[in-house]
């Protein structure tokens, strides 16, 4: 009986721990090369890939992203990302290091299974959407969001994982 009830208290407190890991959400995402290919952002053909990693036993989530250049072509890493919870302002925020010095910078709203990034562009509040479609698939859609709903979409595409 001590046993049994020694065992039930570590599974309660490993769940309890889960869930009090607001990164958790990246889960599906992190350990995967996901890609999209076709039309890219700017409208050119092209491929893009994202390749998720855990960092600071996980209270941390990495992103490298793989484009093709509109111009030249060539594929390569364009952006360096990180993902963190902040526990001051209790929410996800998120910074994203572009290879021509650019910074973005903005917070991640989990929803269920998707993940939206907002964050300040040139004068507009754009979301990126992640939307779960399915363990190895999701919709991706940055545009504006206003009043619960999509007020103009810039770019859609979908996300697979890469199959090993």
């Amino acid at each position: 009986m001590k046993k049994l009830l020694l065992i039930s208290c570590l599974l309660t407190s490993c769940t309890l721990i889960a869930q009090d890991n607001p990164m958790a959400v990246f889960d599906n995402l992190v350990g995967s090369t996901w890609v999209s290919e076709g039309k890219q952002l700017g409208g050119f053909d092209g491929k893009t890939e994202a390749v998720f990693s855990w960092g600071l036993d996980q209270k941390i989530v990495h992103v490298k992203t793989y484009t093709t250049d509109p111009q030249t072509k060539d594929f390569g890493l364009r952006n360096e990302g990180v993902r963190a919870f902040d526990a001051a302002k209790e929410r996800i925020a998120f910074y994203e290091f572009d290879k021509f010095g650019g910074i973005t910078a903005g917070i991640v709203i989990a929803d269920s299974k998707n993940l939206h990034y907002e964050y300040d562009y040139q004068g507009l509040t754009l979301r990126d959407s992640w939307i779960y479609v399915s363990e190895d698939e999701y919709q991706f859609i940055v545009g504006t969001w206003e009043n619960g709903d999509w007020t103009k979409k810039f770019h859609e595409a979908r996300f697979s994982r890469l199959k090993k």
